[in-house]
This record gives structure tokens, C-alpha cells and sequence, in this order.
């Protein structure tokens, strides 16, 4: 047989299957469906965890004092020391927190100040939209300046594009006026998530107006390469060396939590998407189920086919070919149900919840070659039977 033939007997075989041929159909087209939007999903899911992630602005390692209440402290000089004699810090940064308010006519709140340097930008993630960072020569002296959020921004002026305006903040019971230099993209959204949005506005101030004389650091951020345990041990040489801290230097891999969330992320996607798989486990038994059904039921007409010529792989490949047609046109309507699921669930959410190109194709494939697979058991049947027993009936 040509193929054109084959193709067009494979055709009519679907159509005079009629119930059969529907309920196999459906069987694929439910598996392609689950798999396109649980896919769509994830991939919303897994964008919206790497951006919240990531926008908590915390990156590299920080090091503090195990023993908080030993009385001794992190200060600049330490930060300094290690930048200059650690070959694998890029930048340190020592950072002080604070609680204090911001006040600007009618609005006003709780803030966590954030006492930072001029490396600001390269230890934190940051993402400014206006304006500039803090300079070294404001971080290191009592210079009234402070780097802001875009919600901030825009709930006290409504716009970002705010240097050069002034904001009222009361730090230590002194109400103080500083001038804003920059608008960074907002880093508590994760946070205000999982503390039921009780995470105070974040507003970062120079170190040297955050930590009052004799205070020291908080902690100290660091950009660095290298693994945990090596800087661990490199710090504890510095500060127990020529800074003369006993003390033991406590090192955590910010970027390594991190990464491990992320990866987790992805995981959680793919065990989603291999539950969703058992659908078209599902879908291969009954089309093989469908198609050894039609087998029994051509008998007589292989029987004919063999009799005028046709070859057992021509018998093979009109099964293979019809389970095939079943499951591309049960994996198109599947497709385009999920379509229309993700439609709905970017109206009803407000995300862009719509699968890839990517995705809807690797499902097409699968579901065509599940096709193939649970054709090929019936088609050896139908091609090996004996077209004299058949004729027979």
C-alpha cells in the first residue's frame, strides 16, 4: 500500500470507531490538558518565587559574633581588614540596624534603618530606579541622606523620581530631616508575605548616623567567592588575629539559601508535572485497549487486505497510523482546552498564566508517541494474524 492509502484507511478506521475512538480521545486530551496548564502554572509559580526570592535583596554571605553577649563587636575596621587580607571577599560591608519612624505630612510610619556604606550596591541586590547610592564620604560621617523604596515613594510623593526631596525620620526619640538620594526597587515583598505584612518600611541611612559612637555592627555582608567553611576560617584568622577578637566569627551562605529555594521551586514543578504524567500513562493503556478492541473487530477486513496484496507491515502500519491520528487529534483538543483554562485563570488571578511554545509542542510529541508505543502491541496482532483464519471469520 502507498501511504496516501494508509493514511486514508487509518482515517476512516477512526471515524467507524466512533464511541471508542471519543473516549480514547478523551483519555489523551485530558493527560495533554493536565500537563499544559499544571506546566503554565508552574512556571508562573516558579517567576513569582525567583522575583519575590530575589527581592528580599540579600545576596553573598554575612558574618557576625556567635556569642552576641560576649561584649565584643563587629566594626568598620574589621569589614576593611577583611577586604584586605581575604583573597576571597570582593567587598565587605558592616550594617547596622534600627528601628525608627518616617514622617511626611499626613504619612507616617514604622522603618527599619538600615545603616549601610558606599558599597551598598555591590553586597546587596539592589535595583535603583532614580537618583544614586550613598557615597563613601556620606556613609562615613554624620551626613543626613537616605536611599528609599518605590512604595514609599510613591505613597509620599506618588512618583520615584524624588532626589533631592526631603523626609522626616525620628531616629532615638530626635525627630531628624534627611534628603533623599535614591529610590530602590521595593525588597520586602517576601517578607511582609510571610510575616502577614508587618515588615516596616526599609530605608537605608549611612552607617556612621545609624551606629552611635562605641556601637558596632550588626553584621557584615560580604561579596565573595569560595565556599562556606573556607571564609569561615579565613575570618576567624583575621579577628582573632590582628583585631584580637575571641569571639568565634559565625558565617552563613545568603546565595546558598537562596539557590537552594530556587532549585526547590523547580523541583516542585517537575513532581507536579510528573503526577499530571499518569494521566497519559492512563491514556496509553486505553488506547491500546481501543486498538487491540479494533484488531478483534477487522478481522475479516485484514483478512481482505492481505488477500489483495497487502504486507504485514502495511497491516502494522494502519494500526500504528490510527493510533496515532488518535491521540494528535485527543492532544489537540486537550490543547486547546487548556488554552482556554489559562485564559480563564489570567482573568480570575490577574497573572499571565499561558503555556509555552515549548511546552504545548513537548506535549504534542508525547502524546503522539504514546500513540506509536500503544499502537505497536495491536498492530504486531493485527499483522500476524493468518488472513485464511480471518476470511473464515
Amino acid at each position: 500500500m502507498r501511504g496516501s492509502d494508509l493514511i486514508r484507511l487509518a482515517f476512516g478506521q477512526v471515524k467507524r470507531g466512533g464511541v471508542r475512538s471519543l473516549l480514547c480521545g478523551c483519555t489523551v486530551a485530558i493527560g495533554v490538558c493536565a500537563i499544559s496548564v499544571i506546566g503554565a502554572v508552574g512556571d508562573v509559580a516558579q517567576d513569582e518565587m525567583h522575583e519575590a526570592i530575589h527581592a528580599i535583596g540579600l545576596r553573598g554571605m554575612t558574618c557576625y559574633l556567635e556569642d552576641a553577649q560576649s561584649g565584643e563587636v563587629l566594626t568598620p575596621a574589621f569589614a576593611e581588614a577583611v577586604m584586605e587580607s581575604c583573597p576571597d571577599v570582593q567587598t565587605a560591608m558592616p550594617v547596622k540596624y534600627q528601628t525608627g519612624r518616617y514622617q511626611n505630612g499626613f504619612h507616617s510610619g514604622d522603618a527599619l534603618l538600615f545603616g549601610v556604606d558606599e558599597n551598598m550596591g555591590q553586597v546587596l541586590d539592589v535595583d535603583l530606579l532614580s537618583g544614586r547610592l550613598l557615597t563613601a564620604g556620606e556613609a562615613n560621617g554624620q551626613v543626613r541622606r537616605a536611599v528609599i523604596s518605590q512604595t514609599l515613594a510613591e505613597q509620599l510623593y506618588g512618583r520615584v523620581d524624588v532626589a533631592g526631596r526631603n523626609l522626616y525620620l525620628t531616629i532615638d526619640g530626635q525627630e531628624q530631616i534627611f534628603e533623599i538620594v535614591g529610590v530602590i526597587r521595593d525588597q520586602t515583598q517576601m517578607l511582609s508575605g510571610i510575616a502577614g505584612g508587618s515588615v516596616p518600611t526599609i530605608i537605608y541611612l549611612p552607617y556612621a548616623v545609624v551606629a552611635n559612637a562605641g556601637q558596632g555592627a550588626d553584621q557584615v555582608l560580604l561579596s565573595c567567592t569560595g565556599d562556606t567553611q573556607t571564609i569561615e576560617r579565613q575570618l576567624n584568622a583575621i579577628a582573632q588575629g590582628p583585631l584580637g577578637l575571641h569571639s568565634k566569627i559565625g558565617v552563613q551562605n545568603l546565595s546558598g539559601y537562596l539557590g537552594t529555594v530556587d532549585k526547590l521551586a523547580e523541583q516542585a514543578v517537575w513532581v507536579f508535572l510528573l503526577v499530571a504524567g499518569i494521566s497519559m500513562i492512563v491514556a496509553l493503556g486505553a488506547v491500546a485497549g481501543g486498538m487491540l478492541s479494533a484488531a478483534h473487530e477487522m478481522r475479516e477486513e485484514i483478512g481482505i487486505y492481505r488477500a489483495i496484496g497487502a504486507r504485514q507491515t502495511d497491516v502494522f502500519w494502519l494500526f500504528v497510523l490510527q493510533a496515532a491520528l488518535i491521540c494528535a487529534l485527543g492532544a489537540v483538543c486537550g490543547l486547546l482546552a487548556a488554552h482556554g483554562m489559562c485564559l480563564a485563570a489570567s482573568h480570575w488571578t490577574g497573572y499571565a498564566v499561558s503555556a509555552s511554545p515549548q511546552l504545548m509542542t513537548g506535549c504534542f510529541g508525547v502524546a503522539v508517541g504514546c500513540g506509536v508505543l500503544s499502537g505497536i502491541a495491536p498492530a504486531l496482532h493485527a499483522a500476524h494474524l493468518d488472513p485464511v483464519q480471518t476470511m473464515r471469520g
